[in-house]
């Protein structure tokens, strides 16, 4: 047998092992190198999903808060528009507008009409030579004349 024959020469076999076993060492640094990088990015990973969330947070309340305030200004909106329709209807029936109850104009116009039939007519006085809403003064009664004699008579 030779010299070179590896069957034979237990030193080419140690030092093959030894390859082996630095090889085997590399790989398994690699491998725990790796390792440690994984666990890195999964707690970075983490970190960066518990932030997105507290954001995504944030603006759901953001959007929340602007929900609310487009609610209170459509509730404002549909105030001023019921109370400027009580106001017209009142103005034209001759009623007061904080008298007034109803949503619709209908309702609204229904209600002054009822409002109308309680309040007192307006005492028809008697128009002084035909002006005014009231009946002229008739025969009979004094004239101006007469008035500013019985006045001054004393």
């Amino acid at each position: 047998m030779s010299d070179t024959d590896p069957t034979t020469d237990p030193q080419p076999e140690t030092g093959e092992l030894e390859k082996a076993r630095a090889e085997a060492e590399k790989w398994k640094a690699l491998s725990r190198k790796n390792e440690e990088q994984a666990r890195a990015n999964a707690d970075k990973a983490k970190r960066f999903d518990e932030i997105e969330e507290a954001s995504k947070t944030e603006q759901e309340k953001l959007l929340a808060r602007a929900e609310a305030a487009e609610k209170k200004l459509a509730e404002r909106d549909a105030k001023d528009a019921a109370k400027s329709l009580a106001t017209e209807i009142a103005d034209a029936k001759g009623v007061p507008a904080a008298a007034l109850r109803g949503a619709t104009r209908e309702e609204l116009e229904a209600h002054a009409d009822e409002l109308l039939a309680f309040l007192p007519k307006p005492p028809s006085a008697p128009s002084a030579d035909g002006q005014g809403e009231g009946d002229p003064i008739g025969d009979g009664d004094m004239s101006a004349d007469d008035i500013v004699n019985a006045a001054t008579s004393r």
